[in-house]
């Protein structure tokens, strides 16, 4: 689904430029929330667990505040997190390592 939304914002991008409007892809790790607790499982239920990644992602405001810096530099796409954020360098660079690591990684 992520890939889709690539996709799709890139190509919103370049139909929408001639117009003057830019369009900014949001790519957050993670945010130190209690998103995990609200969430559903597969069957429904609640997953009731704060995830340990999540609780220990950047605050919330230094998010929000990141994301407003890189609308107004009229950026493509924003990368906003800790560490997480080389996943998505390691994808794009060395695939083969980026998926051996993803296999071993633990988020609730």
């Amino acid at each position: 689904s992520k890939h889709a939304l690539h996709g799709f914002f890139d190509s919103l991008r370049a139909e929408v430029h001639d117009q003057g409007l830019r369009v900014t892809m949001i790519c957050p790790g993670f945010v130190s929330t209690k998103i995990s607790i609200s969430a559903l499982k597969g069957d429904g239920s609640k997953h009731a667990i704060l995830d340990g990644a999540t609780d220990r992602g950047i605050p919330p405001n230094r998010c929000a505040l990141a994301i407003l810096r890189g609308i107004a530099a009229q950026k493509n796409e924003i990368y906003v997190g800790g560490k997480e954020i080389l996943a998505i360098y390691l994808q794009r660079f060395v695939p083969g390592l980026a998926a051996r690591i993803l296999r071993g990684a633990k988020v609730t």
